[in-house]
């Protein structure tokens, strides 16, 4: 009777799934932290055909925008409503003095 084992070799996947759940985590922190603090200015990520009006509805100030992306100072608008009509994430931009802001 033989007594050989087998031995399985090392898991070459779970250092990537180490990394997308740090990455996942990462995103969500940043969208949840923005629905709790509620910031100042934010960074939008989705259809800017309908994130600008949004932001211009609710009195907020357009700082830069791209394809998918929009800077914005939020007036009454909060990152529920962003949410609402469509953004896909919403930031925060935190440090004053950052960039042009």
């Amino acid at each position: 009777m033989p007594t050989t084992t087998e031995q399985l070799p090392p898991s070459r996947t779970l250092p990537l799934r180490g990394l997308l759940v740090v990455v996942v985590s990462w995103f969500a922190g940043m969208a949840a932290m923005t629905l709790l603090i509620k910031p100042d200015a934010v960074v939008v990520f989705g259809p800017t055909d309908r994130i600008i009006p949004a932001i211009a509805a609710a009195d907020g100030a357009l700082l830069d925008a791209g394809r998918f992306q929009v800077s914005a100072r939020m007036g009454a608008a909060t990152a529920g409503r962003l949410y609402a009509a469509g953004a896909w994430l919403v930031w925060p931009i935190m440090a004053r003095g950052c960039g042009r802001w």
